[in-house]
């Protein structure tokens, strides 16, 4: 259903959210649009850099979103990640804060040749969680006036489990990653009446489970500057796709228990099962440059960008747009090969990033914007061993619409642990 700005205003109307939902769960309107609040596709490494990924290779570091990279892997890498933090939405009224905490990627890398690497892993795609209320009075029979709660929940989200290769060859490397995506979302209204009033609560509920493949294909070219300088550019790109779904819909007449405090089901008055549609996800395009000195600096840019005005969901349009994000960061390292100063080894990111969300809401666009910062902290291995471990934090700071409608500030830090170790290794004997 597309939402006009009436009934948006409703939605976002959480001037009666209550505390303790405020404090104890994720709660973000924005959620309730298109597939849920989208995840971030970058690893801890390029979250660090504002995002920079398109043009990133690493030796030990899985690329989801440009598969291009996964020829460049050297070493057999286990990468995971987790991530929590806090948002914080305001209006002109009121404002309310809530705690949030996910999987970020759970992905294995392995080097098949020198110049041919594969991937495979599990990731969350987006994510629904929103617990919202507005107070409105209606008037029955010409005269009566009825106080009503408008109450909207949703919770839920996508997944996807994927695999990818890449192959290189000499500079130029190509990639694709195929996946199964699956999860489901569930959305419900409340309308809820004053337990004296002879007028009985209902809810509409809908659930939408998914379940269908998705692929994205990714390029880089290397060029070689000098022996220890290069600049590498990479594009990433998918066609629009149509993500297969299943829906069930209920209506029920509500009746409150005093001994619970809830509200339970009276009555059903409408209950269907099984109705198959068709998800509309739309083409994704992107690109960027990276210059890198070996073992010193990286600094890139990215540029991406999403049709989401083409998205629909059962065929109905909702209140998205295109959307676009620049990017811009790096990362820089003491002195990689020191013998002595921990320091010296770490490796110290920034970065950040501008764009327009795929929200539209009240006919205006929403823009977001975000600064990061990041750390990548080398764990001491053991004598004669050929693993290689690095704890990888990034701290982000970002903000999203408008507050005169609403606007969310969050702060997030995101943790990965990337543990590499070569295999196939053939012992020798003298």
């Amino acid at each position: 259903m597309y939402w006009t700005k009436a009934s948006f205003f409703c939605l976002l109307g959480f001037s009666v959210l209550s505390a303790k939902n405020a404090a104890a769960q994720d709660n973000s309107p924005y959620s309730r649009f298109g597939l849920g609040e989208l995840s971030r596709s970058e690893n801890a490494v390029n979250l660090g850099m504002g995002g920079v990924s398109q043009a990133f290779y690493s030796a030990q570091s899985v690329n989801f979103l440009n598969p291009a990279s996964y020829s460049n892997l050297q070493l057999t890498t286990f990468d995971v990640a987790l991530n929590g933090g806090v948002r914080r939405l305001t209006n002109n009224e009121v404002n309310s804060r809530a705690g949030f905490g996910t999987l970020s990627y759970l992905q294995l890398g392995i080097p098949l040749s020198k110049k041919w690497g594969l991937a495979f892993g599990l990731r969350p795609v987006s994510r629904v969680s929103y617990n919202i209320a507005e107070n409105e009075e209606r008037t029955f029979f010409d005269t009566l006036k009825v106080p009503v709660v408008h109450q909207y929940e949703g919770s839920g989200g996508l997944y996807q489990v994927f695999a990818g290769t890449g192959v290189g060859l000499g500079n130029f490397s190509i990639g694709v990653n195929v996946g199964y995506v699956f999860g489901n979302v569930v959305n419900s209204t409340k309308e809820l009446y004053p337990v004296t009033s002879t007028i009985l609560p209902s809810r509409h509920s809908r659930r939408n489970d998914y379940g269908s493949f998705f692929y994205n294909v990714g390029i880089q070219q290397t060029i070689d500057l000098s022996k220890d300088m290069e600049l590498t550019i990479g594009a990433t790109g998918s066609l629009e796709q149509k993500l297969k779904a299943r829906r069930e819909r209920m209506r029920e007449t509500l009746y409150y228990d005093a001994s619970s405090d809830e509200y339970d089901t009276q009555d059903t008055v409408l209950y269907e099962k099984g109705a198959r549609g068709e998800i509309l996800y739309p083409q994704q395009f992107g690109g960027g440059i990276m210059l890198n000195k070996v073992d010193k600096f990286m600094i890139g840019v990215d540029y991406t960008t999403a049709q989401w005005s083409n998205f629909r969901n059962y065929g109905e349009p909702d209140s998205t747009q295109n959307s676009w994000k620049l990017s811009v960061g790096g990362q820089f390292v003491p002195n990689a090969g020191a013998l002595t100063g921990y320091w010296n080894k770490v490796t110290y990111r920034l970065g950040g990033y501008y764009g327009k969300d795929f929200v539209k809401l009240a006919d205006k666009d929403m823009t977001a914007m975000g600064f990061t910062v990041g750390l990548g902290l080398p764990v001491r291995r053991m004598p004669f061993s050929y693993q290689f471990s690095q704890i990888n934090a990034a701290f982000e700071v970002g903000t999203r619409g408008d507050v005169n409608i609403a606007k969310e500030t969050f702060y997030k830090l995101t943790i990965g642990f990337t543990l590499s170790d070569r295999w196939f290794i053939k012992t020798k004997y003298d």
